[in-house]
C-alpha cells in the first residue's frame, strides 16, 4: 500500500476530487485542502486526523503557544475564565455558554479524533463517517476564524 501522504500528492488519473465526487465537500473549509488528496484515495482516518490536527496547529498560531497540544492547548486557549482566543465576548451567560461549549468541542476533537487516530493503526472510518468528521472540523475552523484574541500568550 501506498504511503498516504504520497499518495495525497499523486492523485490518481482521471479519478474525481473529494469536491468533485461529494457536492458537500465544495464548501468546506480552505484550511482542510490538504487534506483531499487522502480522502481521494480512500485514507479515511489519516484524512480526519490530519485535519483534526491543523485545527490544533492553527490554534497554537494564533495563541502563539507551541510548547501546548492536545487537551492542554485547548484548554489553555479556551479557558472559561482568562482565555487567549474566545468564541464570544462572554459578557452574558447565553455568551459563555457559547465560548464554554465550543472550548469543550475543541477539547473533544482533539481526545476523540486526532488523539485517538494518531495512536491506532486503523480505525476504520467508513467514507460517509469521515465525510461527517470533515464536515465537524471545517465548521470548527470557520469559527476559529471569527475568534477573538483575548490576551497575548
Amino acid at each position: 500500500m501506498n504511503d498516504p501522504d504520497e499518495s495525497a500528492q499523486t492523485p490518481l488519473v482521471g479519478a474525481a476530487t473529494p469536491k468533485e465526487s461529494w457536492p458537500h465537500l465544495q464548501q468546506l473549509h480552505h484550511e482542510l485542502d490538504s487534506v483531499a488528496g487522502l480522502f481521494a484515495h480512500q485514507h479515511y482516518d489519516e484524512a480526519v486526523r490530519k485535519a483534526a490536527q491543523r485545527f490544533a496547529n492553527r490554534v497554537k498560531e494564533l495563541t502563539n503557544r507551541s510548547d501546548l497540544d492536545g487537551t492542554a492547548l485547548m484548554e489553555q486557549a479556551f479557558s472559561a475564565k482568562e482565555p487567549l482566543l474566545a468564541f464570544s465576548d462572554r459578557e452574558n451567560p447565553t455568551e459563555r455558554d457559547e465560548h464554554e461549549g465550543f472550548r469543550w468541542l475543541a477539547v473533544g476533537m482533539s481526545r476523540a479524533l486526532r488523539n485517538v487516530l494518531s495512536h491506532t493503526d486503523s480505525y476504520g472510518f467508513e467514507e460517509v463517517t469521515a465525510q461527517e468528521w470533515l464536515i465537524f472540523i471545517s465548521a470548527m475552523h470557520r469559527r476559529l476564524d471569527q475568534v477573538q484574541q483575548v490576551a497575548a500568550a
